[in-house]
């Protein structure tokens, strides 16, 4: 059974993550011995107060660069084979992913793909609503206005 562990590493906690990697980080450098990690709910301790990473953490204390280099290189997940002529890595991919010619087919698959998952317009109609219910306001102020003093034109017969 793979135990997976949570790490805290410059205030962030990261996981669930398995077991294998958190001693990958710890070879590569990307976690310290003095970070801390946990199972579940259980507190946290340092990496180097677990059983689980003393094989690991004893390659690191004992400062053997030869056998450091080999873990390090056995850890680190990137393709070598990208890097080994020298060129850049990110041309070198690009390269690798080029699609060739597309048939008639696929072009017209694609097209009816992006007519079918594109997103709906918006309309317009808050605007419209927003102008109409101005307009019925004027037009209800107009109708149903009456002054509050009105004035009395004429003779009274006082």
């Amino acid at each position: 059974m793979n135990i997976l562990w949570y790490y805290r590493h410059e205030r962030q906690v990261v996981g669930p993550v398995p077991q294998q990697a958190v001693e990958r980080y710890l070879i590569l450098g990307r976690l310290k011995m003095d970070d801390e990690v946990r199972t579940g709910d259980s507190p946290w301790l340092k990496i180097t107060d677990c059983p689980e990473f003393a094989p690991t953490c004893e390659l690191l204390r004992e400062g053997d660069e030869e056998k450091l280099s080999a873990a390090r290189r056995f850890a680190d997940e990137r393709n070598r084979s990208r890097r080994a002529d020298g060129k850049n890595p990110v041309e070198n991919h690009r390269r690798e992913e080029r699609r060739g010619e597309e048939s008639r087919e696929i072009m017209e698959l694609r097209s009816q793909r992006a007519i079918v998952f594109e997103p709906p317009k918006q309309k317009s109609w808050m605007g419209y609503l927003l102008i109409a219910c101005l307009i019925g306001l004027v037009l209800l102020a107009i109708v149903f206005y009456h002054p509050v003093n009105p004035i009395k034109v004429g003779f009274s017969g006082d």
